[in-house]
């Protein structure tokens, strides 16, 4: 699958995660970002991410935002 690499140190937030919060923004954004066209992944970068209990909450570049969940799913 291919997906746009990112420095996910970037995205602000995500040194603030847990191990296992950074874990999964990393699995969910390449599964999330890997099975798209390559301009629809231009719009979904992701720029700023928070931990919830139960899903992280990830902002985009493009104003959108998604919960990334424990399972892999994103909405």
């Amino acid at each position: 699958m291919d997906y746009i690499e990112i420095d996910f140190n970037k995205v602000e937030g995500y040194e603030k995660l847990s191990p296992a919060a950074k874990d999964l923004f990393q699995k969910v954004y390449k599964q999330h970002n890997a099975v798209h066209g390559l301009d629809y992944k231009k719009n979904w970068l992701p720029v700023r991410v928070k931990e919830h209990k139960q899903y992280l909450e990830v902002h985009f570049n493009n104003n959108e935002w998604l919960h990334y969940m424990p399972n892999g799913e994103w909405y």
